[in-house]
């Protein structure tokens, strides 16, 4: 019994912990993508979807900005690829929105300090640019396909804040809040010799790479439990394989892709991000 009550005291000192160290970079991060949500205008996005130079560029800096979760962001991927002429841009976005936003980089910054956040945002944008300029290379776009067009009633913007802050903070918040419970139960009950052994393995990338793919993560909930992993002994690098591979590698996300992807531009898309989340722990390892 007193086992028990041990645990759960060291569980909840533990969350309070974490809820400590990411709560204000929480609310700041909710401030700012409340602020992008409500003021910067999609209009910017349709203008430069068709340049074949510059697209790559413009969605992965919007995915980078926008407070969306690997689900959430479908709409908006499908919303690009119908108004390209080429897969290049939806794929830029579809690669940087799940693990690049300002709720991801304050939680980061709270959490792991400036080195680790830098290099996940570096890395990120190198990634999705980079890949969408192969896809714009190797993958060609049928020439007839439906654009999509729309029209939007204009809101007050003091309005579309106070709506998009509520949103990102109830919505985005409870998957923080599950991440930061999972954070505190790993930290609880998994002993720290054994992340220790396993962050030795020779292979240790890869196989995180294929425990995290199951793992369904959203919004920065994977940041908390990754800390939780480093607290135990794991490498910052194997932390990043972990939040790369957790938030990227969602399977209802690669479902759709399915759905408005050619077969082999949608394998290429999981293929890339396996390699990618892989790649990004072992060089931040390399490199620090």
């Amino acid at each position: 019994m007193q086992m028990i009550v041990d645990i759960f005291v060291s569980f909840v000192n533990k969350f309070f912990e974490y809820s400590l160290e990411i709560l204000p970079y929480f609310f700041i991060a909710t401030v700012f993508g409340a602020f992008i949500q409500s003021f910067i205008s999609f209009n910017i996005i349709r203008k430069f979807v068709n340049n074949r130079l510059l697209s790559p560029i413009i969605t992965a800096i919007f995915g980078a900005s926008a407070p969306v979760c690997s689900c959430s962001m479908i709409p908006i991927a499908q919303t690009i690829n119908s108004l390209s002429k080429g897969y290049a841009p939806a794929i830029s976005f579809l690669i940087s929105a799940p693990i690049l936003s300002p709720v991801i980089f304050f939680l980061m910054l709270g959490m792991f300090g400036w080195e680790l956040t830098i290099f996940r945002f570096l890395f990120g944008i190198i990634l999705a640019i980079g890949t969408a300029y192969v896809v714009d290379f190797f993958f060609k776009k049928p020439a007839m396909l439906p654009m999509f067009s729309s029209s939007g009633q204009k809101l007050d913007r003091w309005t579309l804040f106070k709506n998009a802050f509520k949103e990102i903070f109830l919505g985005t918040g409870k998957f923080v809040l599950i991440g930061l419970l999972i954070a505190s139960a790993v930290s609880v009950l998994i002993p720290s010799s054994l992340i220790t052994k396993f962050a030795q393995f020779p292979f240790s990338y890869f196989f995180i790479t294929i425990f995290s793919i199951p793992v369904y993560v959203c919004s920065g909930e994977e940041i908390p439990i990754a800390k939780s992993f480093v607290d135990l002994g794991m490498s910052g690098g194997q932390a990043l394989t972990f939040m790369l591979a957790s938030a990227g590698i969602c399977i209802p996300t690669i479902s759709a892709t399915f759905k408005f992807f050619p077969k082999g531009l949608a394998f290429f898309y999981i293929s890339v991000w396996f390699l990618g989340s892989i790649i990004g722990g072992m060089l931040y390892d390399f490199i620090f």
